[in-house]
């Protein structure tokens, strides 16, 4: 299968072909907000929008704002 992001090799987003599939029906149904989930990893890794990191205080304020 080939993704439709030229952005990103198939190696980069093929963690989503071991995601369960109640989990991408649920995203796809929009009941999981992909965005959402990205943003709290990222504070939870101390990690900026950019993925750089700026330690996990600074990190929960940057994406608490987010909508």
């Amino acid at each position: 299968m080939t993704y439709s992001n030229p952005r990103f090799t198939t190696d980069e987003l093929g963690f989503i072909q071991i995601a369960l599939t109640k989990v991408l029906a649920a995203a796809a149904r929009g009941e999981l907000d992909l965005n959402r989930l990205a943003r709290e990893e990222r504070a939870s890794r101390g990690l900026d929008t950019s993925g750089q990191w700026v330690g996990f205080e600074r990190a929960a304020e940057i994406h608490r704002g987010m909508p």
